[in-house]
C-alpha cells in the first residue's frame, strides 16, 4: 500500500471539506521531517557529563507539491484554489495512512513556493511546508446511551433487585430493579487523550437540577474535572468541542444555535487534560464523540 495523504480543512466539523492529495489532481510527494527532534539539557565538564530534562519537539513537515490538470489553467486554479482555501483557516489537518496506521496532525500553512507553469499541460511543481500545531494523533468515532430501567420480562430481564439472574439467547438484555442503572452509562478512558467533540441529546424528562453534560472520574472514583452546562430551558440537543484551537459550547433551542459557554460550570471544569478513568453521562440520553488521543512517535 502506497502512503496515502489527505488535507481535512474541519476534520470533526459538519463542513469539512477534504482535498485527496494523494490520488487527485493535486497531489503531494516526498515528505520531510515527519518524525521528532529531541533536545536534551547536559552539564558536562572534563568529560564527565550530568543530563537534565529532554524537552520533545515536531519540525516543520514539508512535501513537493504537483498539478496533475489537463491544462495550464486548470493547474493554475488547482493550486490556487488550495492556497487560498488554507489562507483562510487558521490550521488545516493532515491525514497519514500506512498499511500499519492512520494518524492525524493539526498544522498550519508556513510557506508555499511559487514558480511558472511548464510542459505541454503547464504542470506547477512546487513546496509546501507546514508548521505542527498538534502532531500526532489519532481520532475515533464513539457513541453512548444511557441505559435505563425496564420492565420485568422473564425471557430477557436481568434481575437487580434479588440473587436471581435470568438470561436468554436474545443477545439483549433490560434492566429491572437497579436503583442507580446510570452507573451502566460510563466510558472507561485511556490515557493520552487531549480533546474531543460531543454531539448529546438531552434526557427525558429533563433532569430537576437543569444540568446537561459530562463528568470525569479518575481510578479511585474521584471526580477531577467535568463539563457541565446549567441550561433553564431544556435544548434540544448540545454540542462543544474542547479542543482550546477550535473550542465551542453550543446548545440548539428551539431554532436557534446559542453559546452556552457562561453556562458553563466553571468551578467543576477544572482541566482539559483527561486521565485514565471512566467519564459519566450526566443528564443526557446519548453522546456521539469524536476523540483525539495522542501519538508522540509513528
Amino acid at each position: 500500500m502506497i502512503r496515502q495523504y489527505k488535507i481535512h480543512t474541519n476534520l470533526d466539523g459538519t463542513d469539512n471539506r477534504i482535498f485527496d492529495v494523494t490520488n487527485g489532481k493535486l497531489r503531494f510527494y516526498s515528505p520531510s521531517n515527519l518524525g521528532i527532534t529531541i533536545s536534551n539539557n547536559i552539564w558536562s565538564a572534563n568529560g564527565i557529563g550530568v543530563k537534565g530534562n529532554s524537552s520533545l519537539s515536531h519540525p516543520d513537515i514539508t512535501f513537493g507539491i504537483e498539478t496533475f490538470g489537463d491544462n495550464i489553467s486548470e493547474n493554475y486554479e488547482l493550486l490556487t484554489d488550495f492556497i487560498q482555501t488554507l489562507l483562510k483557516l487558521d490550521f488545516v489537518t493532515l491525514e497519514y495512512t500506512t498499511e500499519n496506521f492512520t494518524v492525524y496532525a493539526d498544522l498550519a500553512l508556513s510557506e508555499q513556493t511559487k514558480t511558472e507553469g511548464y510542459g505541454k499541460n503547464g504542470t506547477f511543481s512546487e513546496t509546501i511546508s507546514f508548521q505542527a500545531i498538534t502532531k500526532w494523533y489519532t481520532f475515533e468515532k464513539l457513541t453512548f446511551t444511557t441505559i435505563e430501567n425496564g420492565e420485568f420480562n422473564a425471557n430477557y430481564s436481568k434481575i437487580y433487585n434479588s440473587d436471581k439472574y435470568v438470561y436468554s439467547d436474545i443477545p439483549s438484555y433490560t434492566y429491572f430493579g437497579e436503583s442507580n442503572v446510570q452507573r451502566f452509562s460510563s466510558w472507561v478512558i485511556d490515557d493520552g487523550i487531549f480533546s474531543f467533540t460531543a454531539r448529546m441529546t438531552p434526557a427525558t424528562p429533563r433532569p430537576t437540577d437543569n444540568k446537561y453534560g459530562l463528568r470525569f472520574l479518575d481510578d479511585n472514583f474521584n471526580e477531577y474535572t467535568a463539563i457541565i452546562l446549567n441550561l433553564p430551558t431544556a435544548p434540544t440537543s448540545i454540542s462543544f468541542n474542547t479542543d482550546v484551537n477550535d473550542e465551542y459550547y453550543n446548545a440548539i433551542i428551539g431554532t436557534n444555535v446559542v453559546n452556552q459557554f457562561p453556562a458553563l460550570d466553571f468551578s467543576r471544569f477544572r482541566t482539559r487534560i483527561f486521565q485514565h478513568g471512566k467519564m459519566e453521562l450526566v443528564g443526557v440520553a446519548d453522546v456521539e464523540m469524536s476523540v483525539k488521543k495522542k501519538v508522540d512517535f509513528i
